[in-house]
């Protein structure tokens, strides 16, 4: 988690391209009083003057005294949004308006009432697995009338998003999946009976007629139901069953299928990579853990820290 308030020494301001003609327009308007001495003219500059330094002042104080504060992302699979959670905080008395928060190319504009504070969530798009940095952030405004435009100094936040491979079912599931003897299981075995064993949070991969959607209706949001197996079955799966002919992403992400469905399904299941093997083991646990191998294979720092 890291932080980031904005004072005076954080904050930018200039004249937007509708300021710069707001200007132009004083300039005339001060040209034409002088030449033809008019009073009203000059009455008319002082009044647009006075308007924009006050509006000047009320864009700058608009975004000074805003913290921001990022939390923990959670994993996802390549190819779906990732989602850096990040709270606006106004401790002031003061109402802001109209205040944009942008990273990367994810805008949102939000209003914060006094001593308010608003959690938003970032959904930047991923496009390789390993983690994702979240670009830097800003917050920027135009209220009250859009003549200047008011923008903090970028905020780099600490959190990192672990992209998983893309699940691809590219090949079936091999007849033997075992290595050097070790336990497998066929592309036949059978589940078992499986008993409801409660619901969690729907996952990229859940079947659909495992979807509660009952619950759906009521909360919006996707659950879906778990099951408990109650075979013993075990099944390996093996970076070297796979066809020499297919890549290493096709690889990973065949690989990442056959986890996702392993667990589903309740088995027992290990993963046995290249000089890496995560034995026998069922679980969420067991489940990241195989998807962070997976994820970070190749980048030799970050799987040396995840053996």
């Amino acid at each position: 988690m890291s932080e980031f308030s904005v004072g005076r020494r954080e904050l930018y301001i200039l004249p937007t391209r509708v300021g710069w003609y707001y200007a132009l327009i004083l300039l005339a308007l001060f040209g034409i009083a002088v030449k033809f001495d008019n009073q009203a003219a000059f009455m008319m500059l002082f009044i647009l003057v006075a308007l924009g330094m006050v509006a000047m002042v009320y864009t700058h104080n608009n975004v000074i005294g805003l913290r921001l504060e990022s939390h923990p992302s959670k994993s996802v699979f390549l190819g779906s949004q990732a989602k850096f959670p990040l709270t606006i905080s106004n401790n002031s008395d003061k109402l802001r308006h109209a205040v944009w928060l942008i990273s990367g190319g994810f805008h949102q504009l939000t209003t914060l009432a006094s001593g308010a504070q608003q959690t938003v969530e970032l959904q930047l798009p991923t496009v390789q697995r390993g983690y994702l940095v979240c670009d830097p952030i800003n917050l920027s405004s135009q209220f009250p009338i859009g003549v200047f435009f008011c923008w903090t100094k970028r905020f780099n936040s600490s959190e990192r998003c672990l992209v998983y491979p893309q699940p691809l079912d590219l090949i079936p599931f091999p007849k033997d999946g075992s290595h050097q003897g070790k336990e497998h299981a066929s592309a036949n075995v059978k589940l078992g009976a499986e008993d409801y064993a409660g619901m969690k949070a729907y996952q990229a991969g859940d079947r659909l007629r495992d979807i509660h959607w009952p619950s759906l209706a009521k909360t919006n949001k996707l659950v879906s139901i778990q099951y408990e197996n109650h075979s013993n079955s075990s099944v390996n799966l093996s970076w070297f069953s796979l066809p020499a002919s297919m890549g290493i992403e096709d690889r990973l992400s065949q690989l990442c299928f056959w986890v996702v469905d392993a667990e589903q399904h309740g088995l027992r299941y290990q993963l046995e990579m290249p000089n890496h093997t995560i034995e026998f083991d069922k679980g969420l646990t067991h489940y990241h853990k195989c998807l962070q191998v997976l994820a970070l294979w190749g980048d030799d720092e970050h799987q040396g820290q995840s053996s």
